[in-house]
C-alpha cells in the first residue's frame, strides 16, 4: 500500500502517452493493404524495447556511471545494454514474430538471416540501435531539462535561504547601533530625542517591512541614508564630524537594499567615535542606466583606538557576501587605505 501512495500516477500517466504517441505514429505509416492489428502486435514489442532501453539507461546506468564521472563504464555499460535488447528484439523476431506475421517482415533487412548472423551484422545493428534510441534521445532530453529546472529551482531558494541569513545578520546588528545611539542621548535627557526617535521609526519601517525584497527602489534606498546621516549628526556637533552626501541620479534603478549602509556604519563606527579631532566624511552616490556607483572616504583617527578588530569586519564580510549572491559578475568593490583615510568604491552593473 506504501508503495501505491508513493507512485506518481500524473508522471505514469504521461509517460504511457508518449509511447503511446510513438505506437500511432508507427502505425499510421501503414499502407493501406496491411492489417491493423499485425502493426499493433509488432510494434508493441518495439516500443517494449525502445522503453526498456530508455529506463535502463536514464533510471539505472546514467546514474551509477556518468553521474559518478565514470565515463568509459557509461559507454561501455550502455552499449552492452543496448546490444542486449537488440539480441533479444533479434531472437523475438527470428523464433516467434516472423513466423506469425511472414508478409509483415519479406522485406525487412534482416530477413534472410539466421540468428547468429543477425547478431554479427554491422549493417543491421547500426538501423536497430537507430531505431531503438531515437525515442529515448527524446525522452532523455526531457528528463535532463527537467532535472536541469529542478536544480535551477534548488538553486534560487538556496540563494534566497543564504540572503534571508544574511540581512537577519546584518539587521540587528545595524538596529543594535542605532538604539544604543538613542540610549546615549536619552540618558542625556537631550532635547533631540523625540526628532530621533522619528527617523528611527523610519529606519525601522524600511528595515523590517520594505527591505524584505532582494531589490528596491534607489529612493528607497537613499532615503534611508539620510535618515540614518541625520540620527546620526544628532549625537556631534559641527566641531566634531563634517560630512557630505552628494547624488547625481541620472536613471531611476533598482539595488539591493542595505548593502550601502554597512559602509556609512563602518564609516561611522571607526572614523567618528574614536577620532578627537574633526572626522570627515564624503559619500557620492550616482546612477545610470547600467551602473550604480558608490563612493564613501572617511578620515581615520590617529591614536590607538584606531585598530580595527576582526570581530568589527564582520559587516564587510556579510556585504561581500550579498554582492556575491546577488551581483555575480556584476560587481567591483575597491578599498583602500591609507595612514590618515580609508576610501570605499563599490560599482554595480544593472
Amino acid at each position: 500500500m506504501n508503495f501505491i501512495k508513493k507512485l506518481d500516477f500524473k508522471r505514469i500517466g504521461l509517460h504511457c502517452l508518449y509511447w503511446i504517441f510513438f505506437l500511432w505514429f508507427y502505425i499510421s505509416g501503414k499502407s493501406d493493404d496491411e492489417g491493423y492489428f499485425e502493426y499493433i502486435f509488432v510494434y508493441f514489442f518495439k516500443i517494449i524495447a525502445q522503453a526498456t532501453v530508455g529506463y535502463g539507461l536514464i533510471y539505472f546506468i546514467i546514474p551509477q556511471t556518468l553521474n559518478k564521472k565514470r565515463p568509459l563504464l557509461f559507454i561501455f555499460s550502455a552499449l552492452s545494454w543496448l546490444y542486449l535488447i537488440f539480441a533479444l528484439l533479434m531472437t523475438l523476431k527470428y523464433y516467434y514474430l516472423e513466423p506469425k506475421f511472414p508478409g509483415f517482415f519479406d522485406e525487412w533487412l534482416g530477413h534472410k538471416m539466421t540468428v547468429p548472423e543477425r547478431l554479427t551484422s554491422f549493417k543491421l545493428i547500426f538501423r536497430e540501435f537507430s531505431f531503438i534510441t531515437y525515442p529515448v534521445i527524446i525522452l532523455g532530453f526531457i528528463s535532463f531539462n527537467r532535472k536541469q529546472q529542478r536544480l535551477l529551482k534548488l538553486e534560487e531558494e538556496k540563494k534566497s535561504m543564504e540572503l534571508k541569513v544574511l540581512k537577519n545578520q546584518l539587521n540587528p546588528h545595524f538596529l543594535f547601533n542605532t538604539l544604543n545611539n538613542l540610549y546615549t542621548l536619552t540618558l542625556k535627557k537631550d532635547e533631540k530625542a523625540p526628532e530621533i526617535i522619528a527617523k528611527l521609526s523610519e529606519i525601522l519601517d524600511f528595515v523590517l517591512y520594505r527591505c524584505n525584497e532582494d531589490y528596491v527602489s534607489i529612493e528607497k534606498e537613499i532615503a534611508l541614508i539620510e535618515n540614518y546621516i541625520a540620527l546620526e549628526k544628532l549625537r556631534y556637533s559641527d566641531n566634531r564630524l563634517a560630512i557630505s552626501f552628494t547624488k547625481d541620479i541620472q536613471e531611476s534603478v533598482k539595488i539591493s537594499p542595505l548593502i550601502i549602509l554597512t559602509f556609512i556604519e563602518n564609516a561611522f563606527k571607526h572614523g567618528v567615535i574614536n577620532e578627537t579631532e574633526k572626522a570627515t566624511i564624503a559619500l557620492h552616490l550616482e546612477s545610470t542606466r547600467n551602473q550604480i556607483l558608490f563612493t564613501i572616504e572617511n578620515t581615520k583617527p590617529q591614536n590607538e583606538l584606531s585598530n580595527v578588530s576582526n570581530k568589527s569586519r564582520i559587516g564587510l564580510e556579510n556585504v561581500r557576501k550579498q554582492l556575491d549572491l546577488l551581483y555575480p559578475k556584476k560587481h567591483e568593490l575597491e578599498i583602500q587605505e591609507t595612514q590618515t583615510n580609508y576610501k570605499v568604491k563599490l560599482y554595480l552593473t544593472l
